[in-house]
């Protein structure tokens, strides 16, 4: 019998490898109660507005869920200041890249990544058939003058993560506009804002000012890390109406489950858990630095 073939780019596509749950470390080291740090999730647990919404909703989740995502999409309007029409729900960020690259590449088509970023946008991106050009770093910050020494007339997506992950490093404001001014008008420019609610530097530009007298620019976030949501998928895509148009043309009906939505939805009105949140990190993160500085 002949073995069905895969399409030919598959073999090229690295897997995923997720940090290790607590039940996987406690076992493999032999502790209890392990701390686990490696995959930033919220310290603080959900938020607690989400946490009644689910239990509100459970009894729900043999209906099938809005598949625009209505409410949700209302409340990410609200808590990020952009057009509903502007905002496009996923399950999880990762989908968002996934509708990215599977309603813009073709094979062959050349996508930017910098070398020590988020790895699932390389496996996106090989998924669809693309080439996938690695850009160096500067140190641990993303060398804007080497995504631009590679741009060319096949770049069809560049892939910017601000602030970066895992280096937590950001492209300051002026060095952010410069780049996307000379980023050609065929290239999409995806930023991956999935840490910018944490940024505290003056000179940190959210791409969301941008979108709206931009077309080439998507804007990506998710609920995983401020609110306390990793484990229910909820991400956000934005971008004018007309470059959301092929997602939503390739977007599975029902994406985004019942539950997901009605927490998410309102995890963003809970305005306190996110202070709390921010509050949390900013004063850890100021003890870390001056724990290792003395």
């Amino acid at each position: 019998m002949k073995k069905i073939k895969t399409s030919p780019w598959v073999g090229k596509i690295p897997k995923y490898v997720p940090g290790r749950s607590k039940d996987e470390i406690a076992k493999a080291y032999g502790v209890k109660n392990p701390i686990k740090m490696a995959s930033n999730e919220n310290p603080l647990g959900p938020s607690p507005k989400a946490l009644e919404a689910m239990l509100k909703f459970r009894e729900k989740a043999n209906l099938y869920p809005d598949p625009m995502s209505e409410e949700l999409r209302q409340a990410a309007s609200s808590a990020f200041k952009c057009e509903i029409e502007r905002i496009i729900a996923g399950n999880g960020s990762d989908e968002i890249l996934d509708l990215i690259c599977r309603a813009y590449l073709e094979p062959g088509d050349e996508v930017i990544i910098p070398q020590i970023t988020f790895s699932y946008y390389e496996i996106a991106s090989l998924a669809c058939g693309a080439n996938v050009v690695i850009t160096p770093m500067r140190g641990f910050s993303i060398d804007t003058d080497a995504i631009r020494k590679n741009l060319s007339e096949r770049t069809k997506i560049v892939f910017i993560a601000n602030p970066n992950n895992p280096t937590g490093l950001y492209i300051g404001k002026e060095d952010l506009l410069a780049l996307i001014r000379d980023i050609p008008p065929s290239a999409l420019i995806v930023i991956d804002e999935a840490y910018a609610a944490f940024a505290r530097a003056e000179d940190f530009l959210s791409a969301m000012t941008l979108i709206a007298d931009d077309p080439r620019i998507i804007v990506i976030n998710t609920l995983s890390k401020s609110h306390g949501l990793a484990g229910l998928r909820v991400g956000f895509g934005f971008a004018r109406e007309s470059t959301l148009d092929p997602m939503c043309r390739v977007k599975p009906p029902f994406n985004v489950n019942i539950l997901a939505q009605k927490a998410g939805a309102a995890a963003l009105y809970d305005a306190k858990f996110l202070k709390d949140t921010l509050k949390h990190t900013w004063n850890a993160l100021d003890y870390l630095y001056s724990e290792f500085e003395r």
